[in-house]
């Protein structure tokens, strides 16, 4: 059985366990980076506001994208704390809001959004999807 026990962009140490012992064993792995793909998108939602939405999007690609929200076209200024006013980015890529329609000084969540994951191999960007809050005017 071979467990990694360091891991790097190209090379990979290994322990080789066996009934007998160890043998440790260092080498040269190819690994294959690959852009970036969306594999869930965005879809439209309409909810009340004060009320919590998900926005989801997952992606594949290597090494793991990193996942960028844009409201209307612009970079999504999102949040690490409590999230309440900011949507926050979840581990897997979606955009949480806590509390839509909840900003302060009358800001609204509501618009256009897409996701754009991003890698050393490239970029892809999602189909756009559209946060409706109920009662307000479009």
């Amino acid at each position: 059985m071979l467990t990694p026990l360091k891991m790097s962009r190209r090379v990979r140490t290994c322990l080789l366990a066996a009934l007998f012992g160890s043998l440790l064993s260092g080498g040269r792995v190819r690994t294959e980076e690959t852009e970036p793909r969306i594999v869930h998108h965005p879809s439209d939602v309409v909810v009340k506001p004060g009320s919590p939405a998900t926005l989801s999007c997952r992606v594949d690609g290597s090494p793991k994208p990193t996942i960028e929200w844009l409201r209307n076209g612009q970079p999504l200024g999102t949040d690490k704390g409590d999230g309440r006013a900011v949507p926050m980015v979840l581990s897997e890529g979606s955009l949480f809001f806590l509390n839509v329609g909840g900003g302060r000084r009358g800001q609204t969540h509501e618009g256009v959004y897409a996701c754009v994951a991003t890698n050393s191999a490239g970029k892809a960007t999602s189909r756009n999807a559209s946060l409706y809050i109920a009662g307000e005017m479009v």
